[in-house]
């Protein structure tokens, strides 16, 4: 059973009743799905009317710990991102997946979107649960910043005391605050100004 376990949480958690078996097991980490295209971005991003753009550096912001980018403690849980251990490089691969699903990502274009995370957090206590997820978007072309803003988003909700219904809804919860984040950044007028198709 020892090794079955340790060889789930190396390679990530297939199903709805492995995590339920990493819970009651007490397995010390979670990684988050892979970002899938969200349907609800893939039309803003088209509504914009932006030019295709690429994606280049996301990374922790200067002056911001460095633990925020490596795990968020869940009870006796550690989330993790599947991406280089880093929520950073979770939030690049959301935002290309969401840009390369609406036409919008070119790895040749002349603009490059870079981004330097400044906020993560997840917390399910057994009353209301919270997260929070925030970047500083900074967008160049031919050597000149034309947008650089920094955006928050968060959630709260009904936790529960049973760990094994608060965490997984804990995570999606958190997990959904990426694309939530994507979709500011394709709504905010700034942007769409900086970057004109």
């Amino acid at each position: 059973m020892e090794y079955a376990l340790a060889d789930l949480c190396k390679r990530g958690l297939p199903s709805l009743p492995a995590i339920f078996l990493v819970l009651l097991t007490g397995c010390a980490q979670i990684p988050l799905g892979a970002p899938a295209p969200s349907f609800e971005n893939i039309e803003k991003a088209r509504a914009s009317r932006s030019a295709p753009v690429a994606v280049g550096q996301f990374q922790i912001s200067p002056g911001v710990s460095a633990d925020i980018d490596k795990g968020l403690n869940v009870r006796s849980n550690t989330v993790q991102s599947p991406i280089d251990g880093s929520f950073a490089q979770y939030l690049r691969q959301t935002v290309i997946t969401d840009l390369q699903a609406s036409g919008l990502y070119d790895a040749a274009s002349p603009a490059t979107l870079t981004g330097f995370l400044t906020d993560s957090s997840l917390d399910v206590p057994a009353d209301t649960g919270r997260a929070a997820l925030g970047a500083r978007f900074v967008l160049i072309r031919a050597g000149k910043t034309v947008y650089e803003k920094e955006l928050k988003t968060g959630a709260t909700w009904e936790s529960s005391f049973i760990g094994v219904t608060a965490i997984p809804a804990g995570i999606n919860q958190y997990t959904t605050l990426y694309h939530k984040l994507v979709g500011m950044l394709l709504d905010d007028p700034d942007y769409r100004s900086a970057n004109p198709k």
